[in-house]
């Protein structure tokens, strides 16, 4: 666990966080010790805001019986939820870069797929796809992105070895950077979004619709995807088992995902 200066908790009003690594371990389970923590901050007025790459459909089933949060900034920042899953904003993958899209997945043997609204659809199978329900929670449907013309996709995602990944993001922005963001939520995962989509940029917009701002939220995360946004909030906490050059960059890493260091950071901090 490293602070430097200690956060004033009585200008934090939001309380931010990604998923998986962060709140939910290896087994995609949520320890009952931070499901209190957050639930009792709630009780004191704090809004919770989930900050994942998961759709809502896959953020929200993780945590039903556990708390409900305030607001979800989904699929890295491209769907923005409210209260009762009100949507507030969503941002689709521009239909220029699909050429570009479709070339790269299929010139790699990773799985490549994509969110069309509450589902996820790959065109070519691999033994990825077992591991990716597992993960998500939602089965796949087998579909040629040929015939996705028309859709609103919300993002891509590929899935394999971090070097094969690393050539597929090359591949996106030679032909398609003005159009795309490419950032890693973890070493074997590239999320692919409309340019000007992130996780900083969702929070933003789902704070907005509160009236609240950045200043006012603490926010947790253990990867390249929540960098931006650890960085651009009031109080940024990376996780224990975050990679070393991401808890180089936060002004707060607490313990890991494993030691509950969402809670243990919230406690120590809020004196509950």
């Amino acid at each position: 666990m490293i602070e430097h200066d200690t956060p004033d908790p009585s200008r934090l009003r939001f309380i931010a966080m990604d998923m998986d690594g962060t709140i939910l371990d290896d087994g995609y389970q949520l320890s009952a010790h931070v499901a209190q923590t957050l639930r009792a901050l709630q009780n004191k007025g704090k809004k919770l805001i989930i900050a994942t790459g998961r759709i809502y459909a896959s953020a929200h089933e993780f945590l039903q019986g556990a708390f409900e949060p305030d607001g979800f900034v989904c699929t890295n920042g491209a769907d923005i939820y409210g209260p009762n899953g009100v949507r507030i904003a969503s941002h689709h993958i521009p239909a220029e870069a699909m050429p570009a899209l479709i070339d790269a997945s299929r010139r790699h043997s990773a799985l490549v797929c994509c969110y069309i609204g509450d589902n996820w659809i790959y065109e070519r199978y691999s033994d990825m796809v077992a591991f990716y329900e597992q993960r998500s929670g939602m089965k796949g449907i087998q579909r040629s992105f040929d015939s996705l013309s028309g859709e609103d996709i919300l993002k891509f995602l590929a899935i394999g070895p971090h070097e094969e990944l690393l050539a597929i993001r090359e591949k996106i922005a030679q032909k398609a950077s003005r159009l795309l963001e490419t950032v890693f939520s973890h070493s074997t995962m590239l999320e692919i979004m409309a340019g000007g989509v992130s996780k900083r940029r969702g929070l933003e917009e789902c704070l907005e619709y509160f009236g609240g701002t950045m200043e006012e939220t603490i926010a947790f995360g253990d990867a390249e995807n929540d960098l931006e946004m650890l960085k651009a909030v009031g109080v940024g906490v990376a996780m224990g088992n975050a990679h070393a050059s991401i808890q180089a960059e936060v002004p707060h890493v607490t313990e890991s995902v494993d030691e509950d260091g969402v809670a243990r950071f919230l406690e120590r901090l809020f004196g509950i």
